[in-house]
């Protein structure tokens, strides 16, 4: 592609970056970073034809000049200051070294633009998805939800002719989703938002949405369903089945897999996922039999990455969290989960992460604060969809 084609491209996908950063949901965010990449690649071939330029018009003025310090005899101190100061920047907008603010401090977010950064990047962490939310039933609300759960089905029995039929009823338990609020803010100074040249705004947007999606991850699995959703690892009681490794001194193992897995029952363990820390998967996997010291694990066919699985036991796949407990001698803990979570835990959003734009409150001193907010609940609707792993007697 030529230059022109180019900016056309990058001018693109950078309206469809602000667009997803509005947007701001979990796809949108995935949409946002892979927009963000192809533009970095874009940038990078626009940087080669614009050094490439450069230097060509540098070579053209005087045949002698070549781009290193350490020889500019014959050239012009004043270009050569300034190719080296640009980078041939001009007109590519590509990841070039640019100085720009100089003071900042972290309450007004100045300290992620130093004296010198490259331009139009930030390196980001790389934050765990959240399995539960991809596996769950996720549903969106104005309000309240009264859900009604059956407890325990009806039951058939074997009637003779002339006999009368024997009563049996389900019975439902209520489950009323409320919604929990979570929120985060963002000042930002003009001088940052106006001078820098990353987009400080679509990142603080982008930066919240991730962050909201952490911090419902670690309550889908931990939260105490007290003020704050279930989580599906907080507490074996919630759940019909359990396996216990015999002690709290006993790890898991592939017996107590084999156990869990043959508990649930069928219907539910043909849709299953494992749930776990990602200590606890590598802890099994460098499990080895005691007399030949091969590995238990059935080998890499069993390790193949799968729609964001980690791999693979007794055909169903596993799935790390972040904020799964880890195996401590001696504490009892709620360590691996399986089950089929689509039909065991709901998802519950009022709405969406928003956000709010406010140039107001703080426009005396300049500052432009970003607020982010969303309300959700979470809970375990079907007990016998699932179970978990404890190590305890």
């Amino acid at each position: 592609m030529n230059r022109e084609s180019l900016l056309e491209k990058r001018a693109q996908l950078v309206a469809a970056c602000e667009n997803h950063a509005t947007v701001a949901t979990p796809d949108a965010v995935r949409a946002f970073d892979l927009a963000e990449e192809e533009i970095r690649g874009i940038d990078a071939q626009l940087e080669g034809m614009a050094v490439r330029g450069r230097l060509d018009a540098i070579k053209a003025k005087n045949s002698q000049v070549v781009a290193r310090p350490e020889n500019r005899g014959g050239g012009n101190d004043a270009e050569l200051a300034r190719f080296f100061a640009t980078r041939g920047r001009e007109g590519s907008g590509s990841l070039d070294l640019r100085t720009t603010l100089t003071v900042g401090t972290a309450a007004t977010a100045g300290n992620t633009v130093p004296q010198s950064v490259m331009t139009g990047e930030f390196v980001k962490w790389l934050d765990w998805a959240d399995p539960i939310r991809q596996l769950a039933t996720v549903q969106t609300v104005p309000n309240n939800l009264r859900l009604p759960v059956i407890d325990s089905r009806t039951t058939v029995t074997a009637t003779a002719e002339t006999v009368a039929y024997t009563e049996s009823n389900f019975t439902t338990i209520l489950k009323t989703f409320g919604a929990y609020k979570a929120t985060a803010t963002t000042p930002v100074t003009e001088e940052l938002l106006f001078d820098s040249s990353i987009d400080i705004a679509a990142e603080v947007v982008a930066d919240h949405a991730r962050a909201h999606g952490k911090y419902r991850a670690e309550k889908h699995t931990k939260g105490t369903g007290s003020s704050q959703e279930q989580g599906i690892l907080y507490d074996d009681t919630s759940w019909q089945y359990s396996v216990k490794t015999g002690a709290t001194n006993v790890a898991p193992d592939f017996d107590d897999i084999i156990s869990l897995y043959t508990t649930v029952p069928t219907a539910y363990a043909q849709n299953g996922s494992w749930i776990m820390n990602q200590a606890t998967w590598g802890s099994l996997l460098q499990l080895k039999a005691a007399t030949t010291g091969t590995y238990l694990y059935d080998g890499m066919q069993g390790m193949m990455l799968q729609d964001g699985a980690a791999g693979m036991l007794m055909g169903r796949p596993v799935y790390i969290s972040e904020f799964a407990d880890v195996y401590l001698s001696g504490t009892a803990r709620n360590l691996i989960w399986f089950g089929d979570l689509a039909r065991a835990y709901r998802i519950v959003d009022r709405k969406e992460v928003s956000f709010v734009v406010d140039p107001y409150s703080s426009s005396g001193s300049g500052i432009i604060n970003y607020r982010s907010s969303m309300r959700s609940d979470a809970q375990i609707v079907d007990k016998r969809a699932g179970g978990v792993i404890i190590n305890k007697a």
